[in-house]
């Protein structure tokens, strides 16, 4: 839903506690990351929405450019980091 180099507000199917521990896999790179649940919201049809926080800053984990200038309008609005 929301990513930055620091975690993210994700929607999982599973249910999680606030302070449980994760790796996040993305299935583009493979890549690993530690991370922390530091919000759980309530649950609906798609998940619950739950927020993490990476162990250590993972500014290329998601595959987005986070320092880079941001394009207005719908391109930039429709872009989404990979699935998980």
């Amino acid at each position: 839903m929301v990513v930055s180099a620091h975690g993210g507000l994700l929607m999982l199917r599973h249910e999680v506690d606030n302070d449980e521990m994760l790796v996040l896999v993305n299935p583009e790179t493979q890549e690993e990351q530690e991370c922390r649940i530091v919000f759980t919201g309530e649950s609906g049809s798609k998940g619950i929405r739950v927020g993490v926080e990476f162990l250590t800053p993972a500014p290329h984990f998601w595959g987005i450019d986070f320092d880079a200038p941001r394009a207005a309008g719908p391109a930039a609005l429709n872009s989404s980091p990979p699935s998980l």
